[in-house]
C-alpha cells in the first residue's frame, strides 16, 4: 500500500467524522473505506452505461466477474445490456445456425 497526501473539504472530512464515530473506524480506515465505496460507484457506474466489461470492471476491482455481478446487483444494476439487445443477439446465432445447418 502506498501514502498519498491530499487535500480535502471540510464537508468531506465532516462525513469521515461522522462515519468515524458510526462504525468505530480510525481515519485512515474510514478514508479507504469511503475511497473503496466511490470507486465501485464509479466502475458500476460504468458498467451500466456499456462503457466497461464486466471482466475490466472486476479487474480495476480486484475482485472475480461473479463477486463484481453481485456488487452490482446489490447497487440495482442488473446489466448493461438491453432486452432488445438480447434479442438482437439470439437472432442474429438463430440465423448463422440455419444458414450453416443447410449449407452442411
Amino acid at each position: 500500500m502506498r501514502a498519498k497526501a491530499l487535500r480535502l473539504p471540510d464537508n468531506l472530512l465532516d462525513a469521515v467524522k461522522f462515519a468515524e464515530k458510526k462504525e468505530k473506524l480510525d481515519e485512515p480506515t474510514t478514508l479507504r473505506k469511503f475511497l473503496r465505496i466511490g470507486a465501485e460507484r464509479y466502475v458500476a457506474d460504468s458498467y451500466a452505461r456499456g462503457e466497461t466489461t464486466l471482466r475490466e470492471a472486476a479487474e480495476v476491482l480486484d475482485i472475480t466477474t461473479r463477486e463484481a455481478l453481485e456488487l452490482f446487483w446489490d447497487m440495482g444494476i442488473t446489466g448493461n445490456v438491453s432486452a432488445d439487445q438480447t434479442l438482437k443477439a439470439i437472432s442474429l446465432i438463430e440465423t448463422k445456425t440455419t444458414i450453416h445447418k443447410h449449407a452442411a
